[in-house]
């Protein structure tokens, strides 16, 4: 079972959710649809564009039901993840948690694992058929009874498109084909391969699913000024406690209503600026100013401020290296790193990773040093834009790192390393 996915899970304490007071309008509109008692629509798509926040949104609606107390389960995939990043603990995890949400349910999916205690272990079609299809058909559903719901986030980060489409075949089966008493939620980038599986069921005639975009309309710059405002504030008390007055009117109101322009409704941008402004090791003057100086004329504005961001590197080839070994580490299930694991795997003087790394925390997870026996973490990337940016040539420019050479050099960097060491195995997986 994947714990790591569940909306409430430990291992998710730094997931995003939304800002108090933002994203009011969509979590009406959420919540209405989970109660409603109609059965067309029972399956809602919620899609948007990197970056505009449809994880946070997710998670607050998944938090909302299960305070209402009509949360059947929730999912959050996560690319890359050994836990939350396939499709094989998916039904298992949900199955789990409708045990326990709905009690009539416990004792049918019980039964289903204790009839075939390998059922964890089987096919897709077959543990949803077991888990899911076979106990939810024994409950009884009163006229006016509120249906469990089933969060499901980021399925494009599933891996394997064709995976992504099992799953969601198999979705809209259950309420399509079997009528089974529950609402899904499936929150994802508007990917081709998705929109195919969904405009093939409208095309039989079905009215399984109805669609929900999170856009850049006026209610999210809204939302995006109250989160700069208030996160601002607590910038400037921070740096007070520390000795350091920002100033009464620091940032201006023009500056905040700047900001909330250039993020074009994007709430990574937001957050991003707000990581980058409020970054420990850079005076938020500077930092500030250096955001706002950007080409006010840019069609990319979260382009320019992964550059700005990476104009604090030295531009080294080495650097470049470890970029390119920490998106190694992200984008694989088999792979992951420390600072100073890539520090042995790049043959790089101890700590020089680490430094690089300095004043990276808006756009990278990096751990603290591991202490001898400590729990072992590997460097997280926030957010998959900031990946994006890194492998497309005329975004990146010089910061790409999807260069053959690059490719080629970590390659030689992993036969190199002695066969005796562990990080081999796990950096050879990759090329499997």
């Amino acid at each position: 079972m994947a714990m790591s996915a569940i909306h409430n899970s430990g291992a998710r304490f730094a997931e995003p959710a939304c800002h108090p007071g933002t994203r009011v309008e969509i979590l009406k509109d959420l919540a209405a649809w989970s109660r409603d008692t109609q059965p067309d629509g029972k399956i809602l798509w919620v899609y948007g564009l990197a970056g505009m926040g449809k994880s946070a949104i997710a998670q607050m609606f998944a938090g909302e039901c299960n305070r209402d107390g009509n949360l059947g389960a929730s999912f959050f995939f996560q690319r890359g993840h050994p836990e939350c990043g396939t499709w094989h603990r998916l039904f298992v995890t949900i199955a789990y948690q409708l045990a326990f949400s709905v009690p009539e349910l416990f004792l049918s999916v019980q039964q289903a694992v204790e009839k075939d205690p390998l059922i964890v272990a089987r096919m897709m079609r077959l543990q949803f058929e077991r888990l899911i299809v076979g106990p939810l058909k024994q409950m009884a559903v009163t006229e006016h009874q509120k249906l469990p719901v089933l969060v499901l986030d980021g399925l494009d980060e599933c891996e394997g498109h064709q995976m992504q489409q099992e799953i969601l075949r198999l979705l809209t089966s259950a309420i399509h084909e079997h009528k089974l008493p529950i609402r899904i939620l499936i929150a994802s980038r508007p990917e081709p391969h998705i929109r195919e599986v969904l405009e093939a069921l409208a095309g039989e005639g079905a009215k399984t699913v109805s669609h929900f975009k999170v856009s850049a309309d006026r209610s999210a710059y809204r939302d995006i000024a109250l989160y700069l405002q208030e996160q601002f504030s607590k910038i400037h008390s921070e740096y007070l406690y520390r000795g350091i007055d920002l100033g009464a009117m620091w940032p201006s109101q023009d500056a905040l209503n700047n900001l909330a322009k250039k993020s074009s409704g994007a709430f990574i941008y937001a957050s991003t600026v707000v990581r980058f402004v409020g970054n420990q090791y850079s005076h938020p003057h500077t930092r500030l100013a250096s955001v706002l100086n950007l080409d006010p004329k840019s069609t990319a504005p979260l382009d320019d401020l992964y550059a700005e961001i990476l104009s604090a590197i030295p531009e080294e080839y080495q650097n470049l290296r470890i970029l390119h070994a920490i998106w190694m580490s992200s984008d694989s299930l088999d792979f992951d790193c420390d600072p100073e694991e890539i520090d042995l795997l790049l043959a790089l003087p101890r700590g020089t990773s680490r430094l690089m790394l300095r004043g990276m925390h808006s756009v990278f997870e990096i751990p603290s040093i591991k202490l001898r026996g400590g729990y072992r973490e590997s460097i997280t990337i926030l957010h998959k834009s900031f990946a994006d940016y890194l492998c497309d040539s005329r975004r990146a420019k010089r910061w790409c790192i999807s260069a053959a050479q690059l490719q080629l050099d970590f390659l030689h960097s992993v036969i190199r390393l002695p066969s005796s060491q562990p990080l081999r195995d796990t950096a050879r997986a990759f090329y499997k």
